[in-house]
Parts: C-alpha cells; structure tokens; sequence
C-alpha cells in the first residue's frame, strides 16, 4: 500500500556552479546548524568537470535566519544561492519499492503527465521524497494515491 506524507511551507536553496574538491558543502551545513535551522533533504550533483551543484531543503520560516547565514557564505565562496519558497514536499512510501523494480520510474511518470515542476528528489530503500511547487501538490497526491 502507497502511503502519501504531505509537509507544507518548504523551501529550498540551491548552489549552481560550485568549485568541487574544496569544504563548501560541510561549511555551508556547520553554518546552518550554528544558526539553528533544520534541514531535510539534501542533493548533489555528481563533479562535472570540476564544479557541481548542491541544494537543501529546509523550513520557509527559517529564510531570514538562512538569508543572514547565506550572506557569509557568499562572501568567503563567491557562490549566489538560489531560494525556492512556498513548496511542498511530497513523501511517497511504499514496501514494494524494497522487493519490485519501476516504483520510481511510476513516480516520475505521474510527475511528467502532469507537467509538476520537481525542485529536489530523494530516496530510500522504501520511500521517494519529491520537493515541488504547492501549485502541483494536490494533484500529485491524488495521482500517486493510485500507484498501488
């Protein structure tokens, strides 16, 4: 049975371009930690050539916090972060996701049919975490509802 998790006022930061083999990810993580903002779901892309973007999800009221924790980061690193407000996050789970192929692909297939917009995805061995737009989120909940 697919279980659908709901959680509102969600918004990401995203850092394109970033230079790879350097300490930029557990400085800007410590930095969020020190100001006392929780974070959720965290990606990186694979180093292409030598730069690589990172992204996190973290709570829209900590936004002012992190805009003040941003503002050093930028100075030392030179990176603009790009923030996303006002999302969902989206948490399909499901057991057979552990024992069947394609769970994942069905997701992504709903995604794609309704034209959602995904800012971040990620996994586990039984569930898929999609951080969208709150425009998309009903409709997606219904869908994956169906994925049984």
């Amino acid at each position: 049975m697919t279980q659908i998790t709901r959680y509102e006022n969600i918004s990401a930061v995203t850092f394109s371009d970033v230079k790879a083999g350097n300490t930029f990810i557990s400085e800007v993580l410590h930095a969020v930690a020190e100001a006392g903002i929780n974070i959720d779901m965290i990606s990186s892309t694979p180093p292409k050539s030598d730069r690589f973007s990172f992204a996190f999800s973290f709570a829209d009221d900590d936004i002012p916090s992190l805009l003040t924790v941003m503002s050093k980061i930028t100075a030392v690193h030179s990176v603009t972060p790009f923030v996303n407000s006002g999302n969902v996050k989206l948490v399909i789970k499901n057991k057979e996701m552990e024992i069947h192929a394609g769970f994942a692909a069905r997701v992504l297939e709903i995604t794609e049919k309704i034209g959602a917009d995904v800012l971040l995805i990620t996994t586990s061995a039984d569930e898929i975490s999609l951080l969208v737009p709150d425009s998309f989120a009903d409709e997606l909940s219904g869908a994956f509802k169906n994925l049984d």
